[in-house]
């Protein structure tokens, strides 16, 4: 008996040995735990790529319907020969439709303005390629046709040469004429620029829709408003009635830059034809008989490249504006 507890009094002194020698560890788990495993975030499904055979283009009736039917068939033509696929250039109703198309892959690249689209894309429907290229305008309303091509512009305000109008702050109580209340120039930046200094568009100014930028100048000489908002320099396209104009209507002071009109394509094209379609567009401003038709089109210059996080000052105005009953 006495061996027995003795052999027994052994075991359990190797045991304890063998426990004390094993290295313990902070946090252990079971080799099966599922909590231990790297859990790999979900990867974002690639959107399906759209089969085409025939490249759907459209054009918005910002101009003359005439214009734009005489130069859609040689850029058609253009496009064809350096993308080396059937072209089918056509003249959209207006951006809420080009946009819907675009949205239901009916057409494939649209020339769409910076407002439009930040709408179209943030819907899934557009994604930008180029933004256009102009000559910067200066402050007395020249071209800047010795420097570089920039592919922004900016909103102006004018005033009548004996306003007193001098800043945006001389703007409170006071009537503005702007284009119209959809105008990304004519509306959205300029009523921003009053809430960045400190002004309420709403309640500190009021507005009038002259409809167009020539007739918001216009209201200026006629003294139906104090001041206007238009693009830069849209004085210039009353200058052959009224030769002092830009000494009767003064240049006051400009809005953040505005990029120019895009061309964008809908984010299920292949990949390869979405860099096809940006180079052609470049390829063929470069060239004197693209430019010719670019220019008669739209008055653009040239074609950049451009990203969407370009367009991002417009969707921080756009949802501002979201708590603005003006304008709605």
């Amino acid at each position: 008996m006495k061996k027995l507890i003795t052999l027994l009094f052994v075991l359990l002194l190797a045991i304890s040995v063998v426990a004390c020698s094993t290295p313990a560890t902070d946090d252990p788990a079971p080799a099966d735990d599922p909590t231990t495993e790297d859990e790999a975030p979900a990867e974002e499904p690639a959107p399906e790529t759209v089969e085409i055979e025939t490249l759907e283009v459209q054009l918005i009736p910002s101009r003359d319907a005439a214009v734009l039917d005489a130069q859609r068939g040689p850029l058609q033509t253009m496009l064809e020969e350096k993308l080396d696929m059937p072209v089918n250039v056509t003249v959209a109703t207006d951006y809420t439709g080009l946009i819907e198309a675009m949205k239901s892959e009916k057409v494939h690249v649209g020339f769409l303005a910076p407002a439009s689209y930040v709408l179209a894309a943030d819907q899934g429907a557009a994604e930008v390629v180029v933004v256009s290229t102009r000559y910067d305008i200066d402050d007395e309303g020249q071209r800047l046709e010795d420097e570089p091509l920039v592919t922004s512009y900016r909103s102006q305000l004018l005033a009548g040469k004996d306003s007193g109008i001098t800043s945006v702050a001389d703007l409170k109580g006071k009537k503005i004429a702007i284009a119209s209340f959809t105008s990304t120039s004519g509306f959205l930046y300029p009523a921003n620029l009053l809430a960045d200094n400190g002004l309420d568009p709403e309640a500190d100014v009021e507005w009038f829709e002259a409809g167009g930028h020539d007739m918001a100048i216009l209201a200026i000489l006629e003294d139906n408003v104090d001041a206007a908002f238009t693009f830069k320099d849209a004085r210039e396209l009353l200058q052959d009635d009224y030769p002092d104009i830009r000494e009767e209507v003064v240049y006051v002071t400009d809005t953040e830059p505005i990029f120019n009109d895009t061309i964008s394509v809908i984010p299920s094209l292949d990949p390869e034809l979405k860099e096809k379609i940006k180079q052609a567009f470049i390829e063929i401003a470069a060239t004197d008989e693209g430019h010719e038709i670019v220019q008669a089109i739209y008055n653009h210059e040239g074609y950049a490249e451009a990203t969407d996080a370009d367009f991002d000052t417009i969707r921080e105005y756009l949802k501002r504006q979201e708590n603005w009953e003006i304008g709605q």
